[in-house]
């Protein structure tokens, strides 16, 4: 099982966002899951909207990135929830 908490930027179309990440992966067989959540100060209308239309990308500050799901848990509440596609990115 590998963990991650720390910063994070997520990347939708243009629109990025930093964040702070909580996630969490584990491997069983060939199968990977991961996922967590994101927390900002602050949830800009523009990055919501390029969220909901298209790939959402997570990069850590050492420059791995993943292509995430990303879903609001709460309006307004600056946290989103996050599951992972592909390799573990930490």
């Amino acid at each position: 099982m590998s963990n991650y908490q720390g910063p994070a930027t997520l990347i939708a179309g243009d629109s990025t966002i930093e964040v702070v990440a909580t996630l969490s992966g584990s491997r069983s067989g060939d199968v990977r899951q991961w996922g967590g959540s994101a927390q900002t100060g602050e949830m800009a209308e523009g990055f919501l909207a390029a969220m909901e239309s298209g790939d959402v990308t997570i990069r850590l500050p050492d420059g791995q990135e993943g292509v995430v799901v990303a879903t609001t848990t709460a309006i307004g509440s600056g946290r989103l929830r996050i599951s992972g596609n592909g390799a573990i990115p930490f």
